[in-house]
């Protein structure tokens, strides 16, 4: 007797949940047959009165940016709501029981609002796959996934510390502001990840929402446009750590390496030919950056810092060649430095200059008296005594100089260091954000 009683039960809830699920079907169908009757043409709008679509941002990922073109790449989903007047039902008069349904976005009249300032899009889902929500009331909510193309100038002026911001607009491209209005449902969006965000270079710090109708002039009317404000600031770590810091250690080295003691003039020349190995690589730091710029009017504040340091360089090393060649004409000549030079820069100014050349006629002079062979060769050898000592204070006087040269050649060089060590701090403080 139990089982009887399951069995009867079990036939009796099926047939119930089948009955309903028939119905549900069955009243769905009706339903769209009523909406989407012979009358009803996606081609044509609903209505000669205002359409107002409402704009709703949803996803917003930035896929790259072209900095020689001067446009970007995203991809988007910005939801369209609006309503259609003959799309509505009365929820008493069916056995619908559900606010919304699911229908085909081609079944239905769609606005023709896009990017009016695009390069290309490329959809994301088929048309046959695009999908739209109809509420009772006659509204209507679709989105159109894609991934666009649009100019976005730049202002590179402040780069690679610069924050761009590029505009996105929307609107109606066939009908004017008195068919089709357009507005945005927020004012403002904040990165949110996974949804709106930027990329491994540029960091989305916000989205901003316009209303900038447009005025065309050849047909003397405006059209509803929304434009997006999208506030992009760069991640500079790439562009410190692979340029403006190796330009910085080059230029500091390049300098040490001009300005190093040196104890002869072959050290000097070999080390200025070193140093213009690093001018050119330096001006490959600067080829880098003009190569990933666009070609504006002004460079970009990385690319004015290198050519700073490229003028440092440049003065370094004609100041370098210019101490190698006092050094080799002060070495052929050893003249003697004059005495302000020896005070300005060695602080020395009671040292007494040596005589050009010292007198010994006086003492060389034989008297007439003397005639006899033992004075005659007395009189030789006092020659030859004065020659050796003039030759050997002649030596002296030379090396004197020569030290004296040097010393002050040394302490130009450490002046030169401490000099273009400090412009070169100096541009690198300012310049390095």
């Amino acid at each position: 007797m139990s089982w009887l009683l399951n069995s009867l039960l079990t036939f009796l809830v099926l047939r119930t949940f089948g009955s309903n699920t028939t119905n549900v079907e069955s009243n769905t169908e009706v339903l769209l047959q009523e909406l989407f009757n012979r009358t009803y043409d996606v081609n044509v709008k609903p209505s000669d009165t205002l359409t107002t679509v409402t704009i709703t941002p949803n996803t917003f990922l930035l896929l790259s940016m072209d900095q020689t073109q001067e446009t970007i790449l995203f991809s988007q989903e910005f939801l369209l709501k609006w309503y259609d007047p003959i799309l509505h039902w009365n929820r008493t008069l069916f056995d619908y029981n559900r606010e919304w349904i699911k229908i085909s976005v081609s079944r239905v009249w769609v606005p023709d609002v896009i990017f009016t300032k695009r390069l290309s899009v490329e959809s994301l889902l088929d048309e046959d796959m695009q999908m739209a929500d109809l509420r009772y009331n006659g509204e209507i909510r679709t989105s159109l996934p894609a991934v666009v193309s649009t100019s976005c100038p730049l202002n590179i002026q402040d780069f690679p510390h610069d924050v761009q911001e590029c505009n996105i607009s929307m609107g109606s491209w066939a009908f004017d502001r008195t068919v089709i209005v357009v507005q945005s449902s927020v004012d403002e969006i904040l990165p949110l990840r996974g949804r709106f965000e930027g990329n491994s270079e540029w960091e989305l710090l916000s989205i901003r929402a316009f209303r900038t109708d447009s005025f065309e002039y050849s047909l003397g009317t405006s059209f509803s446009e929304i434009t997006y404000t999208v506030t992009l600031q760069r991640k500079p770590v790439y562009y410190v750590l692979v340029i403006q810091a190796p330009t910085f250690i080059l230029c500091t080295i390049t300098i040490f390496g001009l300005f190093s003691p040196n104890s002869n003039e072959n050290e000097r020349l070999s080390r200025v030919e070193l140093c213009l190995n690093m001018f050119a690589a330096i001006s490959m730091m600067l080829q880098l950056v003009s190569d990933m710029m666009p070609k504006a009017s002004r460079l970009p504040l990385l690319g004015n810092y290198i050519i700073a340091e490229i003028f440092v360089v440049t003065a370094a090393t004609i100041a370098a060649i210019v101490i190698q060649h006092v050094h080799h004409h002060v070495h052929t000549n050893a003249t003697c430095p004059p005495k302000w030079l020896r005070c300005l820069v060695l602080c020395d100014c009671m040292r007494e200059e040596f005589p050009s050349k010292t007198s010994s006629v006086s003492s060389m002079d034989v008297p007439e008296n003397i005639i006899a062979p033992v004075s005659l060769l007395k009189s030789s050898l006092h020659k030859t005594a004065f020659l050796v000592r003039d030759t050997l204070q002649e030596m002296s006087r030379i090396n004197e100089n020569q030290l004296l040269w040097l010393k002050i050649l040394d302490k130009t060089d450490l002046m030169c260091l401490i000099l273009f060590q400090v412009a070169n701090v100096v541009i690198t403080i300012v310049y390095w954000k």
